[in-house]
């Protein structure tokens, strides 16, 4: 047997302490607990650690409880504080990402805009060709003599009338 525990048995006995094993279970710390019964420097290395270890607790709990009171406070506003708003650094960085933003969306409506443009000029030029063929049409057959459904009507002295008699046409 060791003079002394060291500092893993020792760790060892203040894991087993916080650790719920049944009574009357045989443990390997049986040695361990008859020597710091009989040791005292190793009883007293036991409570320093324990002792450190509550007070550690006792710190740590009590910080978080300050620090969880103190953001809670300062959760009345979600604006930073006045000091970060008098800064003219802050307010051109908002002004970037606000304008970097932007910069896609005015992107996108150009060239949407630029699309219905062609589309329209497309369809005023199919418009135009259209119109320009209606009125040809329409101009050649005012200037025709005779309208085309009545062409037949045009010659009476057609040579495949000729067979026919006068007496057979008819007059208007």
């Amino acid at each position: 047997m060791n003079l002394h525990l060291t500092h893993e048995q020792l760790c060892d006995v203040l894991l087993a302490d916080s650790s719920s094993q049944p009574v009357g279970v045989y443990r390997d710390t049986d040695v361990v607990d008859q020597h710091l019964q009989a040791c005292l420097n190793c009883a007293a290395e036991l409570k320093s650690l324990r002792d450190s270890l509550s007070h550690f607790r006792d710190a740590s709990v009590a910080y978080s409880r300050q620090e969880f009171a103190q953001s809670y406070a300062s959760r009345s506003s979600i604006a930073p504080p006045h000091s970060l708003l008098s800064q003219p650094l802050y307010w051109a960085a908002a002004a970037v990402v606000f304008v970097a933003a932007l910069f896609p969306i005015t992107l996108h409506q150009q060239q949407s805009a630029a699309r219905s443009a062609m589309k329209t000029a497309a369809a005023t030029l199919q418009t135009r060709e259209s119109d320009e063929a209606l009125l040809a049409d329409i101009d050649q057959k005012v200037s025709a003599d005779v309208p085309s459904p009545m062409e037949a009507l045009d010659d009476p002295t057609d040579a495949t009338n000729s067979t026919t008699s006068t007496s057979d046409k008819r007059t208007n």
